[in-house]
């Protein structure tokens, strides 16, 4: 039997529909099985069974909040050569995405991280805030895979799409910072120097500290040099009262000039220990330190005998400085021996013998034993410069009249004398 040309149509037709129903079809990234309907009737048909007319999509967000997208606002349907597989216009789920209420800036609020805050003395945990804000790509994700599957209710929340805190007030990092900055602020360094004082509290310290969104925690050292260069300034007294001079009395680079280096280093050390100790600064390790730090108290003489320079200190203040002669050095035995001692004796109107002279003063006050000490030289008209190097006394320390009444009339029985080239 013979094939005509309307059974050959018919042949060709069905074996088209034989290949294309077992091809397999990619959509929007979903793979999906294909069959044909005979006509738009069957369609229609299939959409109003299905219910893809009457589809809603309920999104359930932060705030109390419900927003819904209809399958009529994105044109879903059924391919007429696709079943059971959802198709809608992309574009229009996208607009309807980016008029969710979450997006529009209406509810715009922003996720924050727990805040560390100083309270009355210590650090608390203010806790994280959740906000609204939204990512949007893994949203269009999840509302696509819902239509795909038929779901009609969606939670936002646990969907994970809300862009949280990184960190919670339950963390160990925020915790561990919290305790960190109270320990911090619990330390109470109170400085002794020239009289004065100087307390570094959690008051001070918390303005030192910087905590980064990490909840690293670190000290500001410039603040802290600050202080120390202050207490550096302020160490130096002159006739009872403050002169602000840095790093020691004007012209005088003494054993207690403030080392400001290592104070500060010692400074941010002893907040971050939690330390509550009372401290002298540290000093420079001048000529003079390792004598000046043998003494205890703030009141004491100091000669440096290389400036030919003396200073009396007392309760911290100087009451008495000025030029000096101490023993000659180009004499054997009479360079008047650095070290540290204590007044011996308080003598007025006195004769100092020695083996070829009778020398009368006013004022006596030996140092070391009976033979050498402070006193007044009236045969002297200059003092102070070079003097003592080819001119200088049998040993003792030649003052003015003015500067031997000073110091005798503060001077007590047992202060330390430092003596130093």
């Amino acid at each position: 039997m013979g094939i005509t040309k309307n059974s050959f149509g018919k042949v060709i037709a069905k074996m088209c529909f034989i290949v294309f129903s077992v091809c397999t079809i990619f959509y929007y990234g979903f793979a999906v099985s294909a069959y044909a309907v005979d006509s738009n009737e069957d369609l229609q048909s299939i959409n109003k069974t299905s219910g893809t007319d009457k589809y809603t999509l309920t999104l359930i967000e932060r705030g109390n909040v419900s927003e819904h997208i209809k399958g009529s606002d994105i044109k879903l349907h059924y391919d007429s050569n696709v079943s059971k597989t959802p198709i809608f216009d992309e574009g229009l789920l996208k607009q309807k995405v980016d008029s969710l209420k979450c997006f529009n800036g209406s509810i715009d609020i922003e996720s924050r991280n727990p805040k560390i805050e100083y309270v009355d003395g210590s650090y608390i945990i203010r806790k994280e805030i959740y906000g609204t804000r939204v990512n949007k790509d893994l949203l269009y994700k999840s509302i696509v895979d819902a239509i795909i599957k038929n779901v009609d209710e969606i939670n936002l929340d646990k969907l994970n799409v809300y862009y949280d805190p990184s960190y919670t007030s339950s963390s160990d990092k925020v915790i561990q910072a919290r305790d960190l900055l109270n320990r911090y602020v619990s330390a109470n360094i109170n400085y002794s120097y020239g009289g004065n004082t100087r307390q570094i509290s959690g008051n001070t310290i918390k303005d030192w500290i910087y905590i980064d969104s990490d909840y690293n925690i670190s000290i500001d050292s410039s603040k802290a040099r600050t202080v120390i260069e202050e207490i550096a300034d302020e160490y130096t007294y002159t006739l009872g009262k403050t002169t602000a001079v840095s790093g020691g009395y004007d012209g005088n680079n003494h054993g207690w000039e403030v080392d400001v280096d290592t104070e500060t280093n010692s400074l941010v050390d002893s907040i971050k220990s939690g330390q509550s100790i009372t401290k002298y600064p540290a000093y420079k390790q001048t000529k003079s330190a390792d004598y000046l730090n043998k003494i205890k108290g703030d009141t004491f003489v100091e000669i440096d005998m290389e400036k030919q320079y003396l200073w009396f200190y007392k309760n911290g203040y100087i009451v008495a400085e000025g030029n000096v002669v101490t023993g000659n050095l180009s004499q054997s035995g009479c360079a008047t021996p650095d070290g540290v001692y204590s007044l011996n004796n308080k003598q007025r109107d006195t004769n100092l013998v020695g083996p070829d002279y009778v020398s009368p003063v006013s004022f006596w006050m030996p140092f070391i034993r009976n033979s050498i000490g402070l006193h007044d030289a009236s045969w002297r008209s200059e003092y102070g410069g070079n003097i003592y190097k080819t001119n200088g006394s049998h040993g003792c320390v030649n003052l003015p009249y003015s500067l031997a009444q000073s110091i005798y009339s503060n001077i007590s029985i047992g202060t330390p004398v430092v003596c130093y080239y």
